[in-house]
């Protein structure tokens, strides 16, 4: 059994990847999502996985396409990684609107996830609530 078959979210391991409206690769592609971007699985297929994005809008993807490395989006603009699990605790750099983080730990904290950023080489710790991608 694939390691995909538990997973409740995978992320984008392709620099680019077409979601299309149905498993096949000759149905219309929807869109296309980048390395890095979490998607939330529903069905899972041998070649395709059914997904949901954080508008909530499905598609499908092919199964090559897509990463077990956890990432999370940011949904809000300016939004701090402290170093602590805390909002008293010193912040490491603020996340722009749409921007991934890698989730290092899906275990929270009340409340709290640890996540790593490439830009800054920073790793910290961002609110649960102000990510898509975990749940």
């Amino acid at each position: 059994m694939s390691s995909f078959a538990y997973a409740d979210f995978m992320s984008v391991n392709a620099d680019q990847a077409f979601l299309h409206e149905a498993p096949s690769g000759s149905t219309k592609k929807s869109f296309i999502v980048t390395k890095g971007y979490p998607l939330e699985v529903i069905v899972s297929l041998k070649e395709w996985k059914k997904v949901k994005d954080h508008e909530g809008l499905i598609n499908w993807i092919k199964t090559i396409d897509l990463s077990s490395k956890r990432t999370v989006l940011n949904l809000n603009s300016d939004n701090p990684i402290y170093l602590e699990p805390s909002s008293a605790s010193p912040i490491l750099a603020k996340v722009n609107e749409n921007v991934t983080l890698e989730l290092l730990d899906a275990k929270k904290i009340d409340n709290w996830v640890k996540v790593y950023s490439k830009v800054g080489d920073i790793e910290g710790f961002i609110k649960a609530t102000d990510l898509w991608g975990i749940k």
